[in-house]
């Protein structure tokens, strides 16, 4: 019996920030669904280490999140089993790319992330999302149905 592999997604925190700041968050759904489709198994998850950097500082930076909650939140992304290292190769890569299409190094490392792991990139982040949308392999949180329904 061959049993169906999971597809396998790498996601920037801006879609995982949305788990946790949900007040008033653009696709919070397709968000809230991706980490629902994670948690029974249907799909697999994947972060560089990079990922709880960030969400740590965001939420740090919303008085209305208390400091227990954020413990909690990031403590949640740990249990999940999602994070990464990052290697020479994904940081050199993620400096060209960087370069290369005018983005932060910290938003090439999870485009370069994905390319070394062989996965597509899912973001939330238009700005970013615009402009590097015609790379192969990176979905804007907006088309996710048209993703799922390809599995």
């Amino acid at each position: 019996m061959k049993f169906k592999e999971r597809v396998k997604y790498a996601v920037d925190a801006s879609v995982i920030l949305k788990w946790f700041t949900q007040d008033r968050e653009s696709d919070l759904e397709k968000a809230l669904q991706l980490r629902k489709d994670f948690k029974e198994r249907k799909i697999d998850l994947i972060c560089p280490e990079l990922l709880i950097y960030e969400i740590a500082n965001v939420l740090r930076y919303k008085e209305s999140i208390e400091e227990k909650l954020i413990i909690k939140a990031i403590q949640s992304i740990y249990e999940m089993k999602i994070l990464m290292p990052v290697n020479k190769k994904i940081m050199e890569n993620a400096i060209r790319l960087a370069r290369k299409y005018g983005i932060t190094v910290y938003d090439s490392t999870y485009l370069s992330f994905a390319h070394q792991l062989g996965c597509d990139l899912i973001t939330a982040d238009k700005k970013l999302f615009q402009k590097i949308k015609d790379l192969p392999g990176v979905v804007y949180i907006v088309y996710i149905e048209e993703i799922a329904s390809l599995n």
